[in-house]
């Protein structure tokens, strides 16, 4: 009778286990192209006028109040993501706080349905699973092909204005593609740098109204 109850046991607890997977996140191109042709905008001293490029962005997990559970604590913070299978997310358990009779902790996962709990991993497949104030979102990733041109409003003395241009690589900026451009106003409104071309249509030492004519190619 033990034998059978303990077979029966192993099966509900092998049933319960889950299995995390490793086969990372999706990711996703965003593309910029900012400000729209003809639009007039205005920005501030420090503000990007121009932006042209694309963004890759991938999944994370985004606690925003630290979980507390008997087993685990969840700290608030961004989770990356390192897998999923048909039924769940699962995220990186780096930061979460265990008890000190608790099992290790291998992943957090999250079904893909609405108001889940989510739940630790522990490294055995068992589950501890909580409520609390989380969502998915999405953030920059380091892995991608993220390239961006920028052009910075910097001020204006007298007539001329200051432009700054920048680049920058998977949000890391290129500093050797830097560069800070003076405009003089009273020989003409139009401004260009690397294609873009932007007419000025008012400007002083805080702010600049503009609209762009052509942005970068």
């Amino acid at each position: 009778m033990r034998k059978i109850i303990f077979s029966v046991f192993a099966v509900l607890l092998l049933s319960a286990c889950t299995s995390v997977k490793y086969n990372g996140t999706d990711t996703f191109i965003k593309e910029v192209d900012y400000p729209p042709i003809g639009a007039v905008t205005t920005v501030y001293v420090g503000d990007s006028m121009l932006q042209k490029g694309n963004i890759t962005e991938e999944n994370v997990l985004v606690v925003h109040n630290t979980i507390s559970g008997l087993l685990y604590d969840i700290p608030a913070k961004s989770y990356s993501q390192i897998g999923f299978d048909d039924k769940q997310d699962f995220y990186s358990a780096t930061g979460v706080i265990k008890a000190a009779l608790a099992d290790p902790i291998t992943a957090l996962s999250l079904k893909k349905q609405g108001n889940a709990e989510l739940c630790v991993i522990t490294v055995f497949g068992a589950s501890s699973c909580y409520n609390g104030d989380y969502e998915r979102k999405k953030r920059l990733s380091e892995r991608g092909n993220s390239f961006q041109q920028t052009l910075i409003y910097s001020g204006r003395v007298g007539d001329k204005i200051n432009i700054g241009y920048r680049e920058f690589s998977n949000n890391t900026a290129r500093p050797a593609f830097n560069n800070d451009v003076e405009y003089d106003l009273s020989n003409s409104n139009i401004i260009g740098y690397k294609g873009a071309l932007i007419e000025i249509i008012n400007s002083d030492n805080s702010s600049i109204t503009y609209k762009v004519i052509r942005n970068f190619p």
